[in-house]
């Protein structure tokens, strides 16, 4: 997303540089929450619907705040997330799409198993799995299925003590499994109030358990299948 030089162009009708510029981290999140930004106001520019502008600026606030009280609900339940050994994603909704890059990006950097269900998935199969050692981080959009994704985080914490509910109902502020914060967004906005924990967590105990480290043999793997083309280039040059 950070090269407009890259092979896609060979392919595309279309190349928009929206400024991204350069990915200084390996855990590649500013593209995905950059591009997440663009899209919403380009949407916002070509509908005209200016008044939304205010409810994203709104999202990019507590997108910054979010970076701040994530470090620290982290901190609070360092042991349970240092010591996952597979994890569950959920949520409903546009946080559906939270939930996925959550399972991607937890397997991806602390090689852990990782799955994503949206909510009623969830509870038809998967949460008959649970353990009190199983840890399972919900997503809550501030929609219609608010009360929903709640209650299916509450009847979790009956099974785990590993169960976490990222949300902003002010009714849940005495739980210390919930993460909140000091205002709210409308629910398509939410993904991008929110993927600074997903993010943050990754990056957190995937560098304190060195889980970054990938066995040798997937050399192998990628001269077969490769994620990048033949052309693709790092920002350190190397290919």
């Amino acid at each position: 997303t950070g090269n407009k030089n890259s092979d896609v162009k060979d392919v595309a009708d279309v190349v928009i540089e929206y400024g991204v510029g350069e990915e200084l981290v390996g855990y590649v999140t500013k593209g995905v929450s950059t591009l997440a930004l663009f899209l919403d106001l380009f949407a916002i520019t070509y509908s005209g619907k200016t008044e939304y502008l205010e409810e994203l600026k709104k999202a990019v606030n507590l997108n910054e705040e979010m970076i701040e009280k994530a470090t620290e609900f982290i901190e609070l339940h360092y042991k349970e997330f240092s010591s996952m050994s597979w994890v569950y994603s959920c949520g409903a909704g546009a946080n559906y799409g939270t939930a996925l890059e959550s399972a991607l990006k937890m397997g991806e950097t602390i090689h852990i198993p990782s799955c994503c269900y949206e909510i009623e998935e969830y509870i038809h199969g998967p949460n008959l799995q649970l353990t009190p050692q199983y840890n399972v981080i919900f997503f809550d959009g501030n929609d219609g299925a608010s009360h929903r994704v709640e209650q299916v985080y509450k009847a979790t914490r009956k099974v785990s003590e590993r169960a976490y509910l990222i949300s902003n109902n002010p009714g849940l502020a005495d739980d210390d499994h919930v993460l909140s914060l000091s205002g709210t967004v409308s629910s398509e906005l939410s993904p991008i109030v929110y993927l600074p924990f997903v993010q943050l967590l990754s990056f957190i105990i995937s560098n304190d358990l060195h889980s970054i480290y990938q066995h040798p043999l997937l050399k192998e793997f990628k001269a077969i299948a490769a994620a990048k083309t033949e052309n693709f280039v790092n920002y350190d040059g190397d290919d």
